[in-house]
């Protein structure tokens, strides 16, 4: 008979070889920013390792600890769901708070976590012994344990598991590493009054749990709900295939209403485009008709101020020849008076009356018939049909919203109406 090799060194407490071995697969530790630059990994591997950023809180995108499914089918770390009112920060739903709402343990994330973790600790060779501590020379895919060469001799005379060299692991990628590590065949008997857990391949679907045989055999009320677990979980991920399927479909309507949608925000968009640039135009084109009437009566004022100007200045010069006659008069007569002789009196008094005469029936015009007080009244008038044309709808009604029934009737963009 073979002698039972010594048992290896441990600094940890020790876990009899005969009994089945359950999860010891090491906690994951996050790799700080200073070690992932220096990980060592081929640019194929850094890639690899981007391709698992979903496993961060979609909250904080931390790594996320004890990470929660929510029924909206994200992922939060625990930390993000004790926020009050927390809503989910994808979808915006809101979610009930605290370790008592409608959350799922994650266990698929944890699991591809852990798996993650000692991939990196073997393809970095940093990977340590479970037991002992002491460097890993093999990955046992049973137990999920790295252990050296002397544990594993020992792991291998009690239990002959399945185990990899860590230096042929190394040359693998990391997606055939997780391929390997998935287990098909670790259920174990639901009931917990077992003092060791016991592997089973039965499933109760009254119950909804796995059950050893012996178990199954006392369950005598679901006698004919017995099933093996794989096709259980063969029916279950059927199921699943079958609603993703139906996912796709309506993936398919919404992606056609999201299109559509998209669609008309471009037509939105493109008709919100047209109407500023035809508001600015039309606006420009008030502004021009404006413009060009501000000439036309400018014009016509001055116009009408020359011919009225003329009118005044004619009456004007009149007056001063009058004003001029009376004033050569006055002083002739004056100065007559005062220097001329006899003679000359007589000889022109006649012609001085006559003249003096004709001077006293100059009548001085009325200045207020001269210029009319409503002679710019029409202008004025012309000006006010113009703002009257331009403000028409603000000065006839009080200022209001545009009606939305009444802006998508449909009308010329290019009627616009000016006064002429």
């Amino acid at each position: 008979m073979q002698q039972e090799p010594a048992p290896a060194r441990s600094s940890g407490p020790q876990q009899d070889p005969a009994l089945p071995h359950t999860s010891t697969m090491p906690t994951p530790e996050p790799l700080s920013a200073g070690q992932q630059r220096s990980s060592g990994h081929s640019p194929t591997e850094q890639a690899t390792e981007e391709d698992f950023q979903f496993l961060r809180c979609q909250g904080c995108r931390a790594e996320a600890k004890c990470p929660k499914l929510l029924p909206c089918l994200h992922t939060l770390c625990s930390g993000c769901l004790e926020v009050p009112s927390m809503r989910c920060p994808i979808c915006k739903v809101p979610q009930p708070a605290g370790a008592h709402g409608p959350a799922l343990d994650n266990v698929f994330f944890e699991s591809l976590q852990r798996r993650l973790s000692v991939y990196r600790q073997i393809a970095t060779a940093q990977a340590v012994c479970t037991r002992c501590r002491e460097s890993a020379d093999f990955w046992c895919f049973e137990c999920e344990q790295l252990l050296c060469a002397k544990c594993f001799e020992a792991h291998q005379w009690f239990l002959k598991h399945e185990a990899r060299p860590l230096a042929e692991l190394r040359s693998q990628s990391v997606c055939d590493f997780l391929d390997s590590t998935r287990k098909s065949n670790n259920i174990f008997c639901s009931n917990p009054t077992h003092r060791t857990p016991e592997l089973t391949s039965i499933y109760c679907r009254g119950c909804s749990k796995p059950l050893c045989c012996t178990c199954a055999l006392l369950d005598s009320a679901h006698s004919d709900l017995k099933c093996g677990i794989g096709v259980e979980i063969q029916q279950r991920q059927e199921e699943l295939d079958s609603m993703t399927h139906a996912l796709q479909e309506q993936d398919q309507a919404f992606g056609a209403m999201q299109a559509q949608m998209n669609s008309s925000i471009g037509r939105l968009a493109r008709m919100r485009t047209d109407t500023e640039e035809l508001i600015r135009a039309r606006v420009r084109q008030i502004i021009e008709h404006a413009r060009a009437q501000e000439s036309l009566l400018l014009e016509a004022v001055n116009e009408r101020y020359q011919r009225d100007y003329g009118e005044i200045a004619g009456q004007m010069g009149h007056m001063e020849a009058v004003l001029q006659r009376i004033h050569t008069g006055s002083a002739l007569v004056q100065r007559m008076k005062r220097y001329a002789s006899d003679q000359e009196v007589l000889e022109m008094h006649t012609f001085l009356r006559d003249a003096l005469s004709r001077l006293q029936q100059e009548k001085p015009q009325d200045l207020q018939a001269a210029v009319r007080t409503d002679s710019f009244d029409e202008f004025r008038g012309c000006l006010q049909d113009l703002i009257s044309c331009i403000t028409q709808r603000t000065d006839a009604a009080p200022p209001r919203r545009a009606n939305p029934e009444v802006a998508s009737s449909p009308r010329d963009p290019s009627a616009v109406d000016l006064c002429p």
